[in-house]
């Protein structure tokens, strides 16, 4: 099923529990839509949430909530059932914020244009800590929930890996050649993999994050937009031809198409049931993929996988010096946010 939405949309997010997809678009608004198995989309409400671009939207508050981030620098978060404003923090970042992930129930992290990654307590409505590792726009963040490690990539061609629980960069991986656009932990918390402009999947193995252990170049040279994880051994990949493909890792191989759009894929997201696959590009349109006959296929066309052969010790966190190697001119660097200048979370409508 498909819908015009009219604009192109930066982001979309499935609701956790409901048959609702946000989309945020390039004029500023948030689209809600209800969607049912009959191959219906229907526009619940239509929001203008921000004065320009909106370039990321998350459920929060086990789906009461929609928080969205802008390139005019602001955080807003708009109440699911009425519509309504319920908070917005003007100058979340000090320039555009490029994306946005929910990391615990009470947290959430945001990477900005200038490559500058902020966590936010939603309960304290305030930056909690901040992270200035890179030189260009953050591309893609994901968690490690289990060891509350935050992974996030960026236009200046590295991968960071910073600490929670310590609040330190942990690692930063050496210079790519290209972008790094997107990134995913699989394997059961083994590998991180990023995607990139030249259309390289790249391969991290967990505590080995200086330079990629492996590399998939099968998607090349179309550049790898987005990467969202299926399972522990498939993701899927949105490129910019328009081809969302499904793709299986270690052994390394496009198992099939999952379906395309006319201009490059944008965004991609998995409802609460996995049945649907979300999809934006940059012709306006938002489809969702019934991935029941997909899945079920491709289930076959795994059995009987080799097991991950890479000898590395993954379970380990051995990258104890963060910085880049000697020559490089970029620097690492955490900034703890100072208690006094801890800006509200959200200032109240």
């Amino acid at each position: 099923m498909e819908i015009d939405l009219g604009a192109n949309a930066f982001g979309i997010d499935f609701h956790p529990s409901k048959n609702l997809v946000a989309a945020g678009l390039i004029d500023g608004h948030l689209h809600l839509y209800r969607y049912d198995t009959e191959s219906s989309l229907v526009r619940e409400r239509k929001v203008r949430a921000h004065k320009e671009s909106c370039r990321a939207v998350r459920f929060i508050d086990d789906g009461q909530r929609i928080v969205t981030a802008s390139a005019d620098c602001s955080i807003l978060a708009t109440d699911v059932e009425t519509g309504a404003s319920v908070a917005r923090l003007e100058n979340a970042h000090e320039d555009a914020v490029n994306t946005l992930i929910t990391v615990t129930e009470t947290t959430i992290a945001s990477g900005d244009d200038k490559g500058c990654v902020k966590i936010w307590d939603t309960r304290q409505r305030s930056c909690s800590h901040e992270f200035n590792v890179h030189e260009d726009y953050i591309s893609s963040m994901t968690f490690a929930s289990d060891s509350m490690k935050l992974v996030a990539t960026s236009g200046d061609g590295t991968l960071s890996v910073c600490n929670l629980r310590t609040n330190k960069v942990q690692a930063q991986s050496e210079f790519s050649e290209d972008e790094l656009l997107s990134v995913v932990i699989m394997k059961n918390g083994r590998k991180a993999i990023c995607g990139t402009q030249n259309g390289i999947l790249m391969l991290y193995s967990w505590g080995f994050f200086k330079d990629c252990s492996d590399r998939f170049v099968d998607l090349s040279p179309n550049s790898v937009d987005v990467l969202l994880k299926l399972d522990e051994d498939r993701l899927i990949a949105g490129c910019d031809n328009g081809i969302i493909s499904l793709v299986g890792i270690l052994p390394n191989r496009i198992i099939q198409p999952i379906g395309s759009h006319e201009f490059p894929i944008e965004d991609l997201a998995l409802s609460h049931d996995n049945k649907f696959l979300g999809s934006t590009a940059h012709d306006s349109m938002l489809k969702l993929w019934d991935l029941d006959e997909i899945i079920e296929g491709a289930n076959g066309n795994a059995s009987g996988a080799a097991e991950d052969s890479d000898s590395d010790n993954d379970g380990m966190d051995l990258d104890n010096d963060p910085k880049p190697s000697k020559g490089s001119k970029r620097k690492t660097k955490s900034k703890a946010a100072n208690p006094v200048d801890n800006r509200a979370f959200f200032a109240d409508m």
